[in-house]
């Protein structure tokens, strides 16, 4: 039976004259929205809840409802007859007004990435759950116990002796074992779909639908590798002077397991101050709640629905999610007081003003983010306070001098963080390119190739025929996306830039919250991130913010 909806658009074209075919087609497309809304509106709801439930309980069930409802909405959006109602409309150039075109371009992209049969839709969507699962769910273990991520951690960071951080370092590989011929087969299924569609992988078309360019993104990948490259080598190099004379072992016989983190995506706390000693014994949460209180952005509505300790079963990552659209935002995290969890606690929160204060009045449609990036620009611009002096100043109670100290210890380990994350950013960035290009080359030895080039890493003997790849959740369940991390970075320094000149700064300055608020959260989906940034700062995206602060040193 043809849609009825498709058939009332091409009647009002039939019957308009040919000075009014544009209001035709916006009444038409007017009408198909709403229609839409009406159906996608309470499924993702329903979805985002099971989901929430799944993570926060690990229950099978909750799993297998978030598929089923998952699966509804994605065919919803895969339907052929409306896909060709919306390419039409918009290859006619006629629909206008400023708030229905932008409409019309997320609608169509959105059809676009899902226009996949049936059957193989079905795969993807139950493959993906079960992954994501596998993820929350297992625990590796050391010498016979199970262990949290947290403990894996703590040991990397406190333990001294390498043959036990070594063990910890394995027991954080050993998912990778479990999910990586499933992520192969899922990386299969998305590329069969994208070459359907004329992309020549699913990561091409994924960047596509995310209004990103390719091009553009390689050259500033490429760019960021070569400038980065001498600082980093300096950085590593007195890095690994620390961590040898630490562990006792000559810096060029250091492993990975050396490193703190299990990916060497985050700085080691080897320099003159452990700032970890700020949080002992403090209520994290509470701190969290003043800090965005003084820029004039309350939290507690979020905290209150929130799932904030960790406990079996359990997803063990960190993350932030908007049910509705109506406010009712929600994060997951599993807090220790320390300093990754303050940071990451902030992080997540920041994604959640973001949701929390986009205004109600947008259409439904338009009431999120531009792009995931923008979001990722405020919540690592947000974790990133923890290592200013006005934060130990006014948020953690410190004198002058000690938040000095502080700061000035803070903004070391923030330098050697950014490099250490952008190099790490550009092992998983083209890890994922080469994946999608071809999923039956050696990924494992690739994945140690990658890490040897980018972060300057020792490959462990024998690893390079393990799936230690497989174990990166984001290149399984989060794909084409690792890239707006350095990019949004690069994003929340240009906010900065003009927070500094503009409001003094962030931390206790109501001016920032505002410029949050009306420069950035009111604009909603309403144009691509390029324009939003523009609009907010008055200018596009500019790495040279990063390179200066960072890079040149």
């Amino acid at each position: 039976m043809k849609n009825p909806l498709i058939a009332a658009a091409l009647v009002l074209t039939m019957i308009a004259p040919r000075g009014d075919a544009a209001n035709a087609k916006e009444k038409a497309l007017k009408n198909f929205i709403a229609a839409h809304v009406e159906k996608i509106k309470p499924l993702e709801k329903q979805a985002n809840l099971a989901w929430w439930d799944a993570a926060v309980t690990g229950d099978s069930n909750a799993y297998g409802r978030s598929s089923e409802l998952t699966l509804q909405i994605r065919r919803i959006y895969s339907d052929p007859k409306d896909f060709a109602f919306l390419r039409d409309l918009k290859d006619s150039g006629q629909v206008k007004g400023k708030l229905m075109a932008r409409q019309l371009t997320v609608l169509y992209n959105a059809y676009l990435s899902n226009q996949i049969d049936p059957d193989r839709l079905k795969q993807i969507v139950e493959l993906g759950t079960e992954i994501e699962k596998n993820f929350s769910t297992f625990r590796g273990s050391i010498d016979g116990r199970k262990v949290t991520d947290n403990e894996i951690k703590q040991i990397l960071k406190d333990e001294t002796d390498s043959a036990k951080r070594q063990q910890a370092w394995l027991a954080s590989k050993q998912v990778g074992e479990a999910v990586a011929a499933d992520i192969v087969r899922l990386v299969r299924l998305r590329n069969q779909a994208a070459r359907k569609l004329g992309f020549p992988n699913y990561h091409t078309m994924a960047l596509a639908t995310g209004e990103q360019d390719v091009k553009e993104l390689d050259k500033i990948f490429a760019e960021l590798y070569e400038l980065t490259n001498e600082p980093f080598r300096k950085v590593k190099t007195d890095l690994d002077r620390i961590l040898a004379a630490r562990y006792g072992v000559r810096p060029e016989k250091l492993m990975p397991w050396h490193y703190h983190d299990p990916f060497f995506q985050e700085t080691p706390m080897v320099y003159d101050l452990d700032l970890d000693v700020y949080y002992e014994g403090k209520n994290i949460e509470k701190l969290a709640a003043e800090f965005y209180l003084g820029i004039g952005l309350p939290v507690e509505a979020i905290l209150a629905k929130s799932d904030l300790y960790e406990r079996e079963g359990k997803d063990q990552h960190a993350f932030c999610t908007h049910i509705d659209r109506e406010g009712d935002v929600r994060i997951l995290c599993n807090l220790k007081p320390n300093l990754r969890w303050m940071e990451t606690l902030l992080h997540e929160l920041g994604h959640g003003v973001y949701d929390k204060y986009i205004p109600k009045d947008l259409p439904w449609l338009l009431r999120t983010i531009p792009h995931i990036l923008t979001t990722e620009a405020m919540a690592m611009l947000m974790g990133a306070e923890t290592l200013d002096p006005e934060w130990h100043e006014q948020v953690l109670g410190a004198d002058a001098a000690e938040a000095a100290r502080a700061g000035a210890a803070g903004f070391r380990r923030l330098r050697l963080q950014e490099l250490i994350f952008a190099r790490w950013v550009l092992v998983v960035v083209n890890f994922e390119r080469l994946l999608y290009e071809d999923p039956s080359r050696d990924l494992d030895a690739l994945w140690w190739e990658l890490v040897q080039r980018y972060q300057l890493l020792n490959r462990p003997d024998g690893r390079e025929t393990l799936p230690d790849w497989a174990t990166k959740y984001h290149i399984a369940l989060v794909p084409a996306y690792y890239q707006n991390y350095l990019l949004g970075r690069m994003m929340s320094f240009q906010w900065e830039d003009w927070l500094r000149k503009h409001a003094g700064g962030i931390v206790g300055r109501r001016a920032a919250g505002e410029f949050f608020c009306e420069r950035i959260f009111a604009v909603g989906n309403t144009m691509p991130w390029n324009d939003g940034l523009e609009h907010a700062t008055g200018e596009r995206l500019n790495p040279d913010y990063f390179v200066e602060k960072f890079a040149q040193f």
